[in-house]
């Protein structure tokens, strides 16, 4: 069945003043296009709605129900309508976003809250995962932005800064080193050490290894962690010390200490990534990421 919608419009309106006269002046059209209109309504409904006589017009009980269903009828496909719009413009519909943890207990759930704060009808979906991960998704379409660490192997996507923390050393509690305020590098020569693995992100792998040879030694890797909580835990066990951003000095971890390095030290960005061709509401995650950066 295909019913004009335009027509529903006209027949409320009579059903409403149940006079066509009064229900031409009110919609400002002429009563016989009018009446046109309501008998080719009920043609495409194959049935009459009203019984009409020289003074009277009523709802038949057809044209009851359809008077009750109208104005429902009428409000979803207006809310359809704006849906459409908004799921076009970014602002209804469903966002992926990935986040490396690092951004996951700091600054991803302020992006968040500010896009939430602007687009509530905005569904968010967030999943933990590492820097090549989120790649790899987004290369896959599996997520629509991602927050990683500081990458530059990322071919057809767009990587914008965010944050940086400056990396820092990583003992047991009860290392020697532990006590000091601040590290010399070339203090590390001789620890082994924990990192990730190179191909979760060959970036700061490099940074990392080009750090220590800059200080004169190469590091021995004891042991590789694919998370940032298998390091620490090797780092608490004393089968290494480490390397990290100083953002996971809030991990709240009683059993290492995290202490700053003395002299220029790399910062390891966030960064945010993302299709060049992307999902509408990308553009407004971008927008709160840089307002949350900013602040």
């Amino acid at each position: 069945m295909d019913i004009d919608v335009r027509r529903l419009h006209l027949f409320m309106a009579v059903a409403d003043e149940l006079h066509f006269s009064r229900a031409a002046k009110r919609l400002h059209v002429s009563q016989p296009l009018l009446s046109q209109q309501i008998r080719a309504l009920e043609k495409e409904l194959g049935t009459q709605l009203f019984t009409r006589s020289s003074r009277v017009v009523e709802l038949t009980a057809a044209g009851q129900a359809l008077m009750d269903a109208t104005p429902r009828v009428l409000y979803e496909l207006q809310r359809a309508t704006v849906d459409v719009e908004q799921a076009a413009n970014g602002v209804l519909g469903r966002l992926l976003v990935g986040s490396v943890r690092t951004a996951l207990a700091g600054i991803t759930p302020s992006i968040m809250r500010a896009l939430r704060t602007e687009h509530p009808e905005l569904r968010i979906d967030l999943a933990n995962m590492e820097t090549a991960a989120q790649l790899q998704a987004l290369a896959d379409k599996r997520i629509d932005v991602g927050i990683v660490r500081a990458t530059t192997t990322a071919e057809d996507l767009i990587l914008e800064p965010l944050t940086a923390d400056p990396l820092v050393a990583v003992f047991p509690q009860d290392h020697p080193l532990a006590g000091m305020s601040a590290i010399e590098p070339a203090q590390l020569a001789a620890e082994p050490f924990i990192t990730w693995p190179r191909h979760l992100n060959a970036d700061f792998y490099d940074i990392l290894i080009a750090y220590c040879r800059e200080h004169g030694f190469s590091p021995h890797i004891a042991a590789e962690g694919g998370d940032i909580d298998t390091q620490l835990a090797f780092v608490a066990a004393g089968i290494g010390i480490s390397l990290q951003p100083s953002f996971y000095a809030t991990a709240g971890r009683s059993d290492v200490a995290f202490r700053p390095l003395h002299g220029t030290t790399p910062h390891i960005e966030l960064r945010l990534a993302r299709r060049k061709e992307t999902n509408p509401a990308v553009q407004h995650f971008v927008d709160a990421a840089r307002r949350v950066a900013s602040e």
